[in-house]
């Protein structure tokens, strides 16, 4: 790892949810819930669109879920 990087913490994450600004159209706010708490992103629809692309690409690349007996 370069010095100028520093490993940050990774948490499962619990919930999420989309929220509209109707006082700002052209973003929305995307909240993530984890152990650690709440985080609050806005985003683009280009960005909302990329990263449905790349979390659709890499869910394709995962082996499914075992199933439970």
């Amino acid at each position: 790892m370069a010095d100028d990087e520093q490993e940050l913490p990774a948490f499962p994450i619990w919930s999420y949810q989309l929220i509209p600004d109707p006082n700002r159209p052209h973003v929305v706010a995307l909240a993530i819930e984890t152990e650690n708490g709440h985080s609050l992103y806005l985003a683009t629809r280009e960005v909302l669109e990329d990263l449905a692309k790349d979390l659709l690409d890499r869910a394709a690349k995962m082996p499914p879920n075992p199933t439970s007996t």
